[in-house]
């Protein structure tokens, strides 16, 4: 698929209460780190400077980190920049598609790259996406702002891939 012109593509950044949670996070970190260092051992404060350097590196890679779809001639390309490898679904993979509203938390444990019970999810945010239906493996739901626009893109490739196989 490398070398295709771009028939769609979207770029999607994590979610405003993501962000917000990595923050109240942190500073749960630090707190708690602080009082088990003054309280019950000093000699860890090694423990201080580590682990709100570890929160602080796994915000900044999220925040600097996006989902990008690509819709090309050759397929589909999801990529979660700076987290992920780029996952590739060749049109003739593809035996349905579906825009579908979904429960990030209960169908796929949350948002990011996760395998639940309903399949494979790239999502940032948002509780709508476009679900494929693949020729092998499981089924793989990819969170969209623009989920019809997306479902277009694909279903054209798909059926142009089926006409070409005729």
């Amino acid at each position: 698929m490398d070398g295709h012109v771009s028939r769609y593509h979207e770029e999607q950044h994590f979610h405003d209460m993501l962000m917000g949670l990595l923050v109240l996070a942190m500073i749960f970190v630090v707190f708690v780190t602080t009082v088990a260092v003054v309280f019950s051992r000093p000699g860890d404060a090694l423990l201080l400077a580590i682990a709100p350097a570890v929160v602080v590196l796994v915000a900044a890679l999220i925040s600097l980190s996006h989902l990008d779809v690509d819709v090309t001639d050759g397929g589909v390309a999801i990529a979660f920049r700076h987290l992920w490898p780029t996952r590739r679904i060749a049109f003739g993979d593809i035996v349905g598609l579906e825009v579908k509203r979904y429960r990030p938390l209960f169908d796929y444990g949350g948002w990011g790259v996760r395998l639940g019970p309903a399949g494979w999810a790239y999502t940032t945010g948002g509780d709508v996406g476009v679900k494929l239906r693949l020729r092998k493996g499981m089924p793989v739901l990819i969170g969209s702002r623009h989920p019809h626009e997306l479902e277009a893109a694909i279903r054209a490739g798909v059926e142009r891939g089926s006409a070409d196989e005729r």
